[in-house]
């Protein structure tokens, strides 16, 4: 609830809002309450793009969501040694086959190759109205990074790698009329301070967001 309103009131077409955090403070736990809470209480689909995590590790963590269990227990399958916590467990997995949650793994993948897949899962799994327009949708790309060192040259650093994500992202959002969250670390070279100053190197992140916030 807080974010939503951060955010003017919900995620809105056309626009990438983008979500700044260090490591291991919990953006791709926060990416999966948004996508479940988007696919099942909404019934909007949403497509996680992945750039590290297994399909293994979401599922563990919306399990968790779903059932309010550790997760660590789940991890584990103690659970099963809980006759109450296991039928939890397999209801939501019921519920999870059911929902329109769709997940890739992009690991490797170029910037352009990702882009298609988004692409596909549009044309294929959101479609159209009768007017021609997208369907209600959701795009949550954790993260933007760079994904492959030779996309680093003497003429093209780091940081004007993920501006030219940035930039191609927005460009497909408002080509295709969809609203994408999308994540980046703090702790890279112009990503250092808890403020705008995080992009200094990076303009184009805040130039082409709607939004900016840093999740602590």
């Amino acid at each position: 609830a807080r974010y939503d309103e951060y955010i003017g009131g919900g995620f809105r077409r056309k626009t990438v809002s983008l979500i700044g955090a260090r490591m291991k403070i919990g953006k791709s736990i926060f990416g999966d309450n948004v996508a479940i809470h988007v696919a099942h209480r909404l019934k909007i689909p949403v497509l996680m793009i992945d750039t590290e995590m297994s399909l293994y590790d979401h599922y563990n963590r919306i399990l968790a969501y779903f059932t309010k269990t550790h997760i660590k227990s789940i991890e584990t399958a103690a659970f099963v040694n809980n006759p109450t916590v296991n039928e939890k467990i397999n209801k939501a997995v019921n519920i999870i086959k059911n929902i329109p949650y769709t997940y890739k793994n992009v690991a490797g993948k170029s910037f352009e190759e990702i882009l298609s897949i988004i692409h596909r899962w549009v044309i294929k799994d959101v479609g159209f109205d009768e007017n021609g327009n997208t369907k209600d949708c959701l795009v949550i790309y954790d993260y933007l990074k760079l994904m492959k060192s030779s996309s680093i040259s003497s003429t093209m650093q780091e940081f004007q790698v993920l501006g030219f994500q940035i930039s191609e992202l927005h460009n497909f959002c408002v080509k295709y009329d969809i609203p994408v969250l999308a994540f980046v670390q703090l702790n890279r070279e112009g990503i250092i301070k808890d403020s705008t100053d995080v992009v200094s190197q990076s303009d184009r992140l805040l130039w082409l967001c709607t939004n900016f916030a840093i999740f602590r």
